[in-house]
């Protein structure tokens, strides 16, 4: 008897331990844990400053914190959610430009009972925080028209589309929307004159075929230029410049990521600015924040009906003159209070 008593003492006191060391596990547990995959590819400073501006937001609220790159690949992307399922993440926020990844993705995500937001490039099972990408286009569009209205008579050679066919609806929404924006001001400039080349949003890797499309007509001087983002229209400017071509060229962009600073090209004559840096404002207000404590909001993964809408900001070269560079609008925005936006802080034209 006093055997089986001494055996069940043993017993517990091995348990003790594990309970305890149970218990432990259960109340780390109980602080919310945000990921954050940001885009990873190496042309824009703005990828990297969405995870610090999600950072600084997910400490001011308490939260423990995963950050990891994409790196502008797809297999890359989809093996950082399943990281993010073996951390133990509760929401995950991510920006992903190679968008064929993001339904593999979301299943990951979507087993584990981990929702999931996306920026600007829509998936179904994804909430969809972003730029209303076709009013940013036209909006951009018609700056362009009036640009080249005055300058021209809305008569160019040519007006060439940077496309960015692998971010799918969104650069039919943006870069269509410019050329619509476009038509708007300047309506009867013939179809013939509308041409485009695949520029990947990329200054540096839309370079040959930037190149080729102007070998391809010799004779066109006076070129209005659209695309995706900054990066792809001066994909085509910078192609002009090498081939000694670039006194007739004006563009404008969408994403405002090259409008500011001392070395903005002169042939970009303006941009839409999004604030790409600051999107986790909207992302942890209007989504994280809800699911921390307890209220999910309805998925909303429509880009058209999004769970959060970041306004766009056309803004002229000169006007960008007066808006901060993006370290400083980070610096600003992270001393603004939780939730302010760089809409309203920054935007010369709300």
């Amino acid at each position: 008897m006093l055997r089986k008593f001494m055996r069940a003492i043993a017993v517990m006191a091995l348990s003790v331990p594990l309970l305890i060391g149970f218990v432990g596990v259960s109340e780390a547990q109980t602080k919310f844990k945000l990921g954050m995959a940001v885009g990873g590819n190496t042309c824009c400073e703005w990828m990297k400053s969405q995870g610090d501006v999600a950072r600084a937001i997910a400490e001011k609220m308490g939260w423990d914190y995963v950050e990891l790159s994409n790196n502008n690949d797809p297999a890359t992307a989809l093996k950082n959610a399943q990281i993010f399922v073996q951390e133990g993440v509760n929401a995950v926020i991510q920006f992903n430009g190679q968008p064929t990844a993001n339904p593999a993705i979301a299943q990951v995500l979507k087993a584990a009972n981990i929702p999931v937001v996306t920026y600007d490039i829509a998936d179904p099972g994804m909430y969809f925080v972003g730029i209303d990408n076709l009013a940013a286009g036209i909006a951009g569009g018609e700056q362009l028209g009036k640009l080249i209205k005055e300058k021209w008579d809305c008569k160019p050679d040519l007006v060439i589309s940077s496309e960015g066919a692998g971010a799918g609806i969104v650069n039919e929404w943006r870069t269509g929307g410019m050329r619509t924006g476009f038509k708007n001001i300047c309506p009867d400039l013939p179809a013939d004159k509308y041409v485009s080349f695949e520029g990947g949003g990329d200054a540096t890797g839309g370079l040959p075929a930037a190149r080729d499309l102007l070998a391809a007509h010799p004779d066109a001087v006076k070129m209005a230029v659209v695309g995706l983002n900054d990066g792809g229209v001066l994909a085509l400017i910078n192609a002009a410049e090498q081939l000694g071509r670039a006194d007739g060229v004006i563009g404008w962009g969408q994403d405002g990521a090259f409008i500011t600073g001392a070395n903005v090209n002169p042939h970009l004559a303006g941009s839409v600015f999004y604030f790409l840096e600051g999107y986790a404002v909207y992302a942890i207000r209007d989504v994280i924040e809800p699911i921390s404590k307890g209220n999910i909001p309805p998925l909303k993964a429509d880009a058209g009906d999004p769970a959060s809408r970041i306004e766009p900001c056309p803004v002229s070269a000169e006007q960008a003159k007066a808006v901060p560079d993006m370290p400083e609008r980070v610096k600003q925005l992270l001393a603004a209070p939780v939730g302010t936006t760089e809409y309203s802080l920054f935007c010369p034209n709300k």
